[in-house]
């Protein structure tokens, strides 16, 4: 491990602080395993583990709060249902892919607008 052991069992006490209850040694294994491959030195990784924008903000998508969508104030769960642009950003490519190929097909007849061939619909 690269980092000092005074480092890191000064950055697991202050990250004790937030996790009331925990033992030490359970929060070092978190701090640990949070520091595995990353740059971060041990403080920099409790300065962002604590920040109140990478809390979780929806256990089920993932989500944190600093991910909020700004148009429907919800998480990735909403991805459906609200059109805003933090959505998109944050959607799976797959997902994202089958978004827009339905986006693009036109609703009268059913013809791809995104090439201009397809759909005649405002030629009429």
């Amino acid at each position: 491990m690269p980092h000092s052991n005074r480092d890191l069992g000064r950055a697991v006490r202050e990250l004790q602080e937030h996790r009331p209850g925990k033992k030490y040694t359970a929060v070092r294994a978190e701090l640990e395993d949070w520091l595995d491959g990353r740059e971060e030195t041990p403080l920099e990784a409790v300065a962002i583990m604590t920040d109140p924008a990478n809390q979780t903000l929806c256990e089920k998508c993932g989500w944190t709060n600093g991910m909020a969508c700004p148009e429907c104030s919800g998480c990735g769960c909403n991805d459906h249902t609200c059109t805003g642009w933090r959505h998109r950003e944050y959607m799976h490519p797959d997902d994202l892919a089958e978004l827009e190929v339905a986006e693009a097909e036109c609703p009268e007849c059913g013809g791809d607008t995104r090439s201009g061939y397809d759909c005649h619909c405002g030629d009429l």
